[in-house]
């Protein structure tokens, strides 16, 4: 007990520093739904996987780290943009079968914030598989429908990715989690809609529905594509969100009724600008309102909160994942 006590006053020293707020989980008036045939069929792929190759890239007494590639298996008639599945594992050096974190970055980047993450879980007894990907976004040249492909894909990965570490011999398949940051967080919420195997996930910084995202968000980021695509096709912003709507059906908000809030960790910074604090709203209720932590930052300047991100990411999974 005192060793909890112990661990719980930098926690709170955290919160009250940063003015963040904690919002328990409410209780859900109903369990979750299972994952329809049709959908579970939509994301399925063919097995077993190709073997793949595995390249130590660093050693640390606590971890070592490798460069895992194989390439992704699809259905019949999908043509994925990343044929191959590439991703960065830290293995923890503690001993016997340790629990496993699959990490979804953000939009974009080099993945310098999340290394420093999946150390420090890696540090504290986790494996760690850091997802690479590239940029998911409106391109001029493309139809939005691909968003879509992107989105099917980018599920197929992860679920792949849960293939290869259940095969791993010191991972415990039952202690699989997911951790995923803006881009990323939504990305677990996929995951934790299709793939039951994950048993806990920490979102951060993620918002719905998709097109909602798309379409309010105030970073140039996604407002200069967004922009490009509207000259290119010469239609209106209400055609290219009724487009949208219509095509992105791996969504984080449709896809919550099969999500159990009681395994999520949400977090949500107050003055988000990229995905927008209504979107994160939305996707909270339509999870059924989880445990979550409001931040007071934007969404960059989140960046501020890691210190509590790590120690939360931590004493989350230990509790979830035990």
């Amino acid at each position: 007990m005192c060793r909890r006590r112990s661990a719980f006053a930098p926690a709170c020293l955290l919160l009250l520093a940063s003015g963040c707020a904690y919002a328990p989980p409410r209780k859900a008036a109903t369990l979750p739904l299972p994952l329809p045939a049709e959908l579970a069929a939509y994301y399925d792929y063919p097995k077993p996987l190709a073997p793949g190759a595995v390249e130590e890239v660093r050693s640390h007494p606590a971890f070592r780290e490798y460069l895992v590639r194989f390439p992704l298996s699809v259905p019949s008639g999908l043509e994925p943009t990343e044929p191959e599945v590439e991703f960065e594992w830290f293995e923890s050096t503690r001993p016997g079968r340790r629990p496993a974190i699959v990490f979804n970055p953000i939009l974009g980047g080099d993945y310098p914030l999340e290394r420093g993450i999946c150390r420090h879980l890696a540090r504290n007894g986790f494996h760690v598989a850091l997802v690479h990907r590239k940029t998911l976004k409106i391109s001029p040249e493309h139809e939005v429908s691909r968003i879509e492909l992107l989105l099917r894909q980018g599920v197929l990965r992860i679920r792949q990715i849960v293939d290869w570490m259940v095969a791993h011999e010191r991972v415990d398949p039952e202690r699989l989690g997911s951790f995923g940051i803006s881009m990323g967080g939504i990305a677990s919420v996929l995951a934790a809609a299709t793939e039951p195997r994950l048993k806990a996930h920490m979102v951060a910084l993620a918002g719905g529905s998709l097109p909602e995202v798309l379409m309010s968000s105030k970073d140039t980021l996604l407002t200069k594509p967004i922009h490009r695509w509207l000259q290119r096709q010469n239609v209106t912003r209400e055609e290219l969100g009724r487009r949208l709507r219509e095509e992105i059906a791996t969504d984080p908000v449709r896809l919550a009724p099969y999500v159990d809030p009681d395994r999520l960790f949400l977090l949500i910074a107050v003055f988000d600008r990229t995905i927008g604090r209504a979107n994160a709203l939305r996707l909270r209720a339509a999870l059924r309102y989880p445990r979550t932590v409001f931040l007071p930052t934007g969404h960059y300047t989140a960046y501020f909160s890691l210190p509590y991100l790590k120690y939360a990411g931590v004493r989350f999974f230990r509790r979830a994942l035990q």
